[in-house]
């Protein structure tokens, strides 16, 4: 089994979340993966913005992962690294 994707860079956001905005705090990071991208809360290990982009780290994904919506949608808006 190949390694799941851990690591996501997003840069552009859906409107309305003020994640542009310059102070950004931890909460409103987690609310805007949760409700925008629908990323399981389980599946969250650390999020941080960094130079207008967001970091995401995911945790304990499963095979099963790589099928869901949030996962593949996840890979096709996040930043090639």
């Amino acid at each position: 089994m190949k390694d799941l994707e851990k690591y996501f860079l997003i840069e552009d956001f859906e409107d309305g979340w003020g994640m542009e905005d310059e102070f950004i705090c931890e909460e409103q990071l987690f609310d805007y993966c949760v409700e925008a991208l629908f990323i399981p809360d389980e599946k969250i290990e650390e999020l941080n913005m960094i130079d207008g982009e967001l970091e995401i780290f995911l945790k304990d994904l499963d095979v099963e992962d790589i099928s869901e919506d949030w996962y593949v949608n996840l890979i096709k808006n996040s930043k090639d690294n």
